[in-house]
C-alpha cells in the first residue's frame, strides 16, 4: 500500500491514447477516464496529459473531470506510424509533467517512443499491448508491408524492454506473459479493468431462461479480434441450437474498415445476428452483458481484456482464446473457459456446454463474479499507485 508516500508523491500520468473537448468539457474513452478518475481518488494526482484529439470523438463517452490536476495536451497521435514525428512536440510536453510531478505512470506502446527520453523523474510504465503480437495476428499485412511493419514493432518492443531496465523505472503489464516477455523487470502483471467495485452484480437478467440461447462479441471490430473465428463458431452453435442468437457490439478502430467490411460479408445469411454499433459505458452495455448466455472473446492477439471482467461481472460467462494476458484473467474451466485462437469448433463446444449444463454454466457465473470483484478499476489503479511508491522510494 502507499501509506506516508501517498501525501508526499505528485502523481503524473501520460498517455498516447486520445481524449476530445465537447461542450468546453474533456472526454476520454471510459478505460481511460475511468483509471485516471480511479487514481485521482487515491493519490495526489497533479498532471494528466493525453493526445489531443482535433475534435469531439464518438468513442468518448466519460469526463475527464480532475479538480485540481492539470492537463497537458500532446500533439494528436492517431496511430503510432503518424505519432512518429511528434517527437520533440512529445518532449515539450513530458518536461511539464516532469516539472509538475515526482513519479510519472506511462502508459504504453507510445508512439514515438523516443519522446520518452530523457528520463528526470522515476517512473511507472503500465504495458497495455504486445504490440508485435498485434500486427502479426493481422491479415492486411503482407508482403513488403508485412516485413515492415513487423520489423517497426519489434523495433517498438525492443525500445520499451531497454526503458524497462532503467533504474527507477517499475513495469506493471497486462498480463503475465507480456511481464514474461519484457523480461521480467520489476513490477509485477495485472489483469486491466475499467470497472468499479460497485458496478459488480448491479444488474441482472431479465430475459427468461428459456430464450434462445444468446451469445454476445463485445470489443473494436479488428482482425486481431478473431472475428471470422467468432463467426465460424457461431455457425457450429447454430447447427445444433437454431434459434441462437449472435449479437456483436462493437466498431470499427481508427482505419480497420476492411475487417468490419469482412463480417459483414462472413455474416450474411448465417442465422440471426444483430450488429448494434458501439455502446458507450454504462447501464445500456451492462444490460447486454447481463441479458447474454456466453461471452465468445476469439481473439489472435490480447492484453488483458476489460470485456472479460465486465461480462462476468454481470453473470456472463465468458469463452476466450489461450493468448497473451488472458490466462491470467480466466482461470479455464473454473470461471470461464480458454481455447486455442482460431479454433471455431472448440469455441461452439464451450458454449454449447453452457446450453446444455445449466449446473456448469450456474458454477461459472458464481466464480465469475468472485473474480470480476478482485479485478476493479480501483484495484489496477492501487497496483499503479504501489509500484510508483516503489519507483519513488528507490530514486530518493
Amino acid at each position: 500500500m502507499l501509506g506516508s508516500a501517498r501525501d508526499m508523491m505528485r502523481i503524473g500520468f501520460l498517455t498516447g491514447r486520445m481524449s476530445s473537448v465537447r461542450d468546453r468539457v474533456r472526454f476520454a474513452h471510459s478505460g481511460l477516464s475511468n483509471l485516471v478518475h480511479a487514481l485521482h481518488d487515491r493519490a495526489r494526482l497533479t498532471c494528466v496529459a493525453t493526445s489531443a484529439a482535433p475534435e469531439s470523438v464518438k468513442e468518448h463517452d466519460v469526463a475527464l473531470e480532475l479538480g485540481g490536476a492539470r492537463f497537458v495536451p500532446l500533439p494528436w497521435i492517431p496511430s503510432t506510424i503518424r505519432g512518429l514525428g511528434q517527437g520533440a512536440a512529445c518532449r515539450r510536453a513530458i518536461e511539464q509533467l516532469e516539472q509538475l510531478a515526482d513519479v510519472i505512470i506511462v502508459q504504453l506502446p507510445f508512439s514515438p517512443p523516443w519522446g520518452l527520453v530523457p528520463r528526470r523523474r522515476p517512473r511507472v510504465y503500465h504495458a497495455c499491448a504486445d504490440v508485435p503480437g498485434v500486427v502479426a495476428a493481422s491479415p492486411y499485412y503482407r508482403g513488403a508491408r508485412r516485413i515492415a511493419a513487423v520489423g517497426f514493432a519489434e523495433l517498438m518492443h525492443t525500445w520499451q524492454n531497454l526503458l524497462a531496465r532503467e533504474r527507477g523505472v517499475r513495469v506493471v503489464t497486462n498480463g503475465a506473459a507480456l511481464h514474461e516477455r519484457m523480461g521480467s523487470p520489476p513490477g509485477r502483471s495485472v489483469v486491466s479493468s475499467s470497472l468499479g467495485l460497485a458496478d459488480v452484480g448491479s444488474l441482472e437478467r431479465e430475459r427468461p431462461a428459456s430464450a434462445p440461447f444468446r451469445v454476445l462479441f463485445c470489443g473494436y471490430l479488428r482482425p486481431e479480434k478473431g472475428l471470422d473465428t467468432l463467426v465460424a463458431a457461431y455457425r457450429e452453435i447454430v447447427a445444433a441450437l437454431p434459434d441462437a442468437e449472435l449479437v456483436i457490439i462493437g466498431d470499427q478502430d481508427l482505419g480497420e474498415g476492411g475487417a468490419v467490411a469482412d463480417l459483414r460479408r462472413q455474416t450474411q445469411g448465417v442465422g440471426k445476428i444483430e450488429l448494434r454499433g458501439l455502446l458507450p459505458f454504462g447501464p445500456r452495455l451492462f444490460r447486454e452483458f447481463a441479458e447474454a448466455d456466453v461471452l465468445l472473446l476469439p481473439s489472435r492477439s490480447e492484453g488483458t481484456p476489460r470485456v472479460l471482467v465486465e461480462a462476468r461481472a454481470f453473470g456472463c460467462p465468458v469463452v476466450a482464446s489461450r493468448v497473451g494476458g488472458i490466462p491470467t484473467s480466466v482461470r479455464d474451466g473454473h470461471d470461464g473457459f480458454l481455447v486455442e485462437p482460431g479454433d471455431h469448433q472448440g469455441f461452439a463446444r464451450a458454449a454449447l456446454s453452457l446450453a446444455r449444463e445449466p449446473a456448469l454454466k450456474a458454477e461459472l457465473i458464481r466464480n465469475g463474479y468472485e473474480r470480476a470483484r478482485q479485478c476493479t478499476v480501483e484495484a489496477l489503479a492501487m497496483a499503479l499507485l504501489d509500484e510508483a511508491r516503489m519507483a519513488y522510494e528507490e530514486s530518493r
